[in-house]
């Protein structure tokens, strides 16, 4: 991790869903160039090397999914903290966490928000089989499959929207306090 990081993307509108499909014109909303404080890449191999193993856990009335949903998932503060040693002292200095998602989603929020919170990266559906991970599952207009699922922020309990939950996550980024983002 070399800091700071020079982040350069684009924002995508919520209706390109699908990782295979190349964002219009019209969905591409801004480029920004923001220096991210920090990075952290959700790959299999970082999520086990946070030391933490993955638990099951019952996410009552799941967005995504509109049902209770067992799902295995790993600490998201735990996966913070093993990847960005200074996560807490960058939480009490007003920095932000921004989850950029394969679809080109990217929400944030004040990073002391979400710290503490119960935040998971759900990876499976703990009651699919192995060889799906995910069901398919409708969302707005298209279907999404197991890989546009993929790594999904859930919380411990129901607090979508206040809480981001976005699936297909593929880096969080830590962005300092000013760093406006629209």
């Amino acid at each position: 991790m070399r800091l700071p990081v020079l982040l350069i993307f684009s924002l995508l509108t919520l209706n390109a869903v699908s990782a295979a499909a190349a964002p219009t014109k019209a969905q591409q909303i801004a480029v920004f160039k923001v220096a991210a404080l920090a990075r952290a890449n959700v790959t299999d191999t970082a999520l086990r090397a946070t030391g933490v193993p993955a638990e099951t856990v019952t996410i009552a009335a799941d967005y995504l999914y509109g049902r209770d949903l067992n799902v295995q998932a790993y600490d998201l503060d735990a996966f913070l903290k093993a990847r960005i040693p200074n996560i807490e002292t960058l939480a009490q200095s007003g920095a932000q966490i921004l989850f950029w998602c394969r679809d080109g989603y990217a929400p944030t929020a004040k990073l002391s928000d979400v710290l503490g919170q119960g935040g998971l990266i759900a990876v499976r559906d703990a009651d699919a089989p192995e060889a799906v991970g995910w069901s398919d599952v409708p969302y707005k207009t298209s279907l999404l499959t197991a890989a546009d699922v993929g790594n999904y922020v859930v919380w411990r309990t129901a607090q979508f929207p206040a809480k981001p939950q976005p699936w297909g996550l593929e880096t969080v980024y830590i962005l300092p306090a000013n760093a406006v983002i629209k």
